[in-house]
């Protein structure tokens, strides 16, 4: 080979963590915010799914139509 064995690329910068705590750290904040957005996200569907069916609910009461006897 021309110029030696392949070599391993470098990684990119150096590390953000200094320490093996410091790392996990910045894992459970990052998947606590996943969680809490997760949540936030699940209520708001929520709350978009029983708008629509009030609103369904109120159109079919207004159809609805009385039978004579």
């Amino acid at each position: 080979m021309v110029g030696g064995p392949k070599k391993t690329p470098p990684s990119i910068g150096p590390s953000h963590y200094t320490t093996f705590d410091e790392f996990w750290q910045r894992e459970d904040e990052l998947w606590e915010l996943s969680l809490k957005e997760s949540i936030r996200q699940k209520k708001e569907r929520i709350k978009k799914l029983n708008e629509k069916d009030v609103s369904n609910m109120q159109a079919r009461i207004r159809d609805n139509k009385i039978p004579k006897d």
